[in-house]
């Protein structure tokens, strides 16, 4: 079954059109909810049509679309979806006219020049059709369709288009954004002006600010920001931040590195005890990874203890509907600590980072 798509408009005048967000397999699950909050976490509108492994589909605006694929870590590219299909057996330049037929690219390039065609697949699905010829064949039924008025720039094409494998499905259509890969290197914590080891990667950090759904006009808060890392990124979003952290070095270290990557940013750091919040009902967002270290003798009594009387402060210092994300060691359980006080479980994940550490990703929205 194939079918090309048209748009729809909500209340607010955006028309919606169906996109498809290429993801990270990092995970079966938290590229999804990443995408997902930032829409929310703006004001967005959208409607979910599809999961599968990693691929969402969604019908949004294409302002919605740019800006979760650009802020999303774990997002590959969004693409507003002119086509789609069952995949079949059949010659590629088959398969490329029957692709480009029923899409009105004179209507879509009118101002536009040049055009790239980059062809992606789900891990190894459908590797029966040969990327680069299938890029080629469907070039060429463009440059045909257009009467020669376009050419192709594989440098700075005017637009791209993309084809993806999923496992089920072709999906064809604009690429409205696509992350430059390397986009973190520059902040792995070695990177920094300030390293501490054993610190957020920093895809990771920006996921946990956006699973918070901290936004450009409320407070982020990470009470136990360490050197900077979710703050960095939250910070880069144009969010306002602030972070605390009961060492002074740490505290040091966030500055140095937050004037590093976003001199011109707002943001608040100073020494405070996460059990102790200067706060009370007015930050939105609380992103956070608290520390890991614990006693061996009473097996993490110690950050347990900890993380009672951080719960019990962050439920004060959060507004209702406020939403805290945290990192914490698999076998701590966060899900009782957080119901003790007002919080209703939103997301609740475990993730592999390496042999001696899973992680439990749990999000939670104050009542």
């Amino acid at each position: 079954m194939e079918s090309a798509f048209l748009g729809f408009s909500t209340n607010s005048n955006k028309t919606l059109y169906p996109h498809f967000f290429h993801l990270s397999g990092i995970h079966p699950e938290l590229p999804k909810y990443e995408v997902l909050s930032v829409l929310e976490s703006e004001s967005y509108s959208h409607q979910l049509l599809k999961k599968s492994n990693q691929c969402l589909i969604l019908k949004c605006s294409k302002e919605g679309a740019y800006l979760a694929a650009e802020r999303a870590a774990y997002c590959k590219r969004s693409v507003k979806i002119l086509y789609k299909a069952e995949v079949a057996e059949e010659p590629v330049t088959k398969l490329a006219e029957k692709i480009i037929r029923n899409i009105d690219f004179e209507n879509l390039m009118s101002k536009q020049k040049s055009f790239l065609v980059r062809v992606y697949r789900i891990g190894s699905t459908h590797c029966e059709f040969n990327s680069m010829d299938l890029e080629v064949a469907i070039g060429k039924e463009i440059w045909a369709k257009m009467k020669g008025t376009c050419k192709v720039d594989t440098k700075k094409p005017d637009i791209t288009f993309v084809l993806l494998f999923t496992q089920d499905e072709l999906l064809f259509g604009e690429e409205i954004y696509a992350r430059r890969k390397g986009s973190f290197v520059s902040r792995r914590p070695d990177k920094r002006p300030y390293f501490k080891p054993g610190t957020l990667e920093p895809r990771f950090a920006r996921m946990m600010a956006n699973l918070s759904k901290a936004n450009t006009k409320n407070f982020l808060l990470d009470p136990f920001c360490g050197p900077g890392g979710i703050i960095v990124e939250a910070a880069l979003m144009n969010c306002n931040v602030v972070g605390l952290d009961i060492d002074k070095r740490m505290v040091k270290g966030s500055i140095r590195n937050l004037a590093h990557y976003t001199p011109d940013s707002q943001y608040h750091i100073f020494v405070s005890d996460a059990r102790n919040l200067p706060f009370h009902n007015n930050i939105s967002s609380i992103a956070t990874d608290p520390p890991y270290g614990r006693s061996t003798s009473t097996y993490g009594k110690e950050i347990e203890d900890l993380l009672e009387q951080f719960f019990s402060e962050a439920s004060n210092a959060l507004v209702t509907g406020g939403v805290l994300a945290i990192g914490m060691l698999d076998e701590i359980p966060l899900e009782d600590i957080a119901k003790k006080y007002r919080f209703n479980l939103s997301i609740f994940e475990k993730i592999y980072i390496h042999k001696s550490l899973t992680r439990r990703v749990g999000v939670f929205v104050k009542k």
